[in-house]
């Protein structure tokens, strides 16, 4: 396929010098915005090193006024915000002491009520001991005559299944479908002398319960040692319980006021967050003091100035040289990113005027084209008009 020469222009090979001032034009632009980020950068550096200096230099600076009098404002501020996270401090530690406590008091009440129930399985057991010495000691047929039916016939009872039960283990021969049948007869005997055994046990238990509050006949036979175990692991029980009543009061009282003044966790993290907006306020404070010292704000009066004075001691210089370069260092850097802003708009702006220009020439030759048109047109109206009249006048 051949090339169409009348499509292309030979202006920027026969005549290069305006491409090559345009790209490094567009190359030039570009160097400076990139100076203007490394200057943007540069500065975004240079305050938070500043800040930082100027922070801990009005600080330190605050730190000499404490013992002073004086009448200015922001050092009453700087003692009352001091005063305000001191107390916040003070009320969260109460909170964490109070939070504390409720912990401690949750589990110690869940370990004595542990215990408790420890000892109440060992009181049953004791009980239970207690109820078959009664029944196995004489003297005391007047109390035990009430169980005595029921007793005898659980003995009997568990004696005969467990009769039964050795019998049928000790059964030999037969097929295996007596096998089957002596096995399942075995176990159901087995489940009847279990459930016999546990009877006999919850009645011991309650001869024994219902014995603790009444007289010993004898003080010096098994049931009156089985008694002493049990009236001294009830003192032992009523001094928990009594402990654990109290434990409980006091862990109301801490509830109740967790009620009163909220959440414990929600009111540490309220003060908590309390502190950091009064200390970004102390930073505001120390930022603009170090700033006053080392002369960078001007906008102080005298009175202020002389009490800077009094106050700067000879081994600051070196901090308040260091801030002051920072700071020329961010205003040269202000200066250079304005000068080449304003060096940006200005070819953009040179770029919009010659863009506008060229489409104003595009239009003007696109009106001067139409125009050319529109006298074809009339002329050609005219060469019509004109053979009309001849033809007429053959009519």
């Amino acid at each position: 396929m051949g090339i169409d020469i009348r499509r292309h222009s030979f202006s920027s090979f026969s005549n290069p010098i305006p491409y090559l001032l345009k790209k490094a034009y567009i190359i030039s632009m570009d160097d400076r915005r990139k100076r203007i980020d490394d200057l943007l950068k540069n500065n975004q550096e240079s305050r938070s090193s500043l800040d930082d200096l100027l922070e801990n230099f009005g600080e330190a600076l605050y730190v000499r006024t404490k013992e002073m009098q004086t009448g200015f404002e922001d050092i009453k501020q700087y003692n009352a915000y001091l005063q305000d996270i001191s107390e916040s401090n003070a009320a969260i530690g109460k909170i964490e002491e109070k939070n504390r406590r409720f912990r401690e008091l949750e589990d110690a009440i869940e370990i004595r009520e542990q215990q408790e129930k420890e000892r109440a399985k060992e009181m049953a057991i004791i009980n239970r001991r207690l109820g078959k010495a009664l029944l196995g000691n004489g003297a005391y047929n007047d109390y035990t005559s009430l169980f005595r039916e029921q007793a005898d016939a659980l003995t009997a009872k568990i004696e005969s299944l467990e009769t039964r039960i050795s019998e049928l283990e000790n059964k030999e021969g037969g097929n295996v479908f007596s096998w089957i049948g002596k096995s399942a007869q075995g176990l159901v005997l087995k489940t009847f002398l279990s459930k016999t055994q546990e009877n006999q046990e919850q009645l011991y238990f309650n001869i024994g319960e219902r014995y603790n509050d009444r007289e010993l006949i004898n003080t010096d036979d098994d049931v009156s040692v089985i008694r002493a175990e049990a009236d001294n692991l009830r003192s032992i029980s009523r001094s928990a319980m009594d402990e654990i009543s109290s434990l409980r009061d006091e862990k109301r009282i801490i509830t109740a006021s967790f009620g009163i003044d909220g959440n414990p966790q929600k009111q540490i993290q309220s003060a908590k967050n309390h502190i950091n907006q009064v200390k970004d306020v102390l930073r505001n404070l120390y930022r603009k003091f170090g700033a006053q010292t080392a002369g960078i704000d001007e906008d102080i009066t005298p009175e202020r100035k002389y009490f800077i004075d009094t106050i700067v001691a000879a081994e600051d210089g070196e901090v308040i040289s260091r801030a002051v370069k920072l700071n020329q260092s961010m205003i040269d850097n202000e200066k250079a990113i304005t000068k080449l802003r304003a060096s940006l708009a200005i070819d953009d702006e040179k770029s919009k005027i010659e863009k506008f220009r060229k489409s104003i020439e595009d239009k003007k030759n696109k009106i001067s084209d139409l125009q050319n048109s529109i006298n074809d047109l009339e002329e050609s109206v005219r060469d019509c008009e004109k053979y009309i009249q001849e033809l007429e006048k053959q009519l």
